[in-house]
């Protein structure tokens, strides 16, 4: 399965200590391009400015959950469509 290692990806949670383990992760996986958020509401902010090939998120946040975020950035997130060769 081929990845896009270059694909910009969002991590949201309230807890730095997770942000660093997806982080690094991510890091081993070879994916470089990561931007952070520490809740729903930062996290839209960034994805007003940006578009996330994947975004990883913590459910339970506050003072807006992931829930809330997902069910808030559907309507307005830009989708990629890609074709399989």
């Amino acid at each position: 399965m081929d990845f896009d290692l270059s694909m910009p990806i969002l991590v949201v949670d309230d807890y730095n200590t997770m942000i660093r383990i997806i982080r690094n992760l991510l890091k081993q996986l070879g994916f470089e391009n990561v931007d952070d958020a520490s809740d729903g509401s930062a996290a839209l902010a960034k994805m007003q400015g940006k578009q996330y090939g994947l975004i990883i998120s913590d459910w339970n946040m506050e003072p807006m959950t992931g829930y809330d975020c997902s069910g808030k950035s559907a309507p307005t997130r830009r989708c990629r469509k890609r074709r399989s060769s």
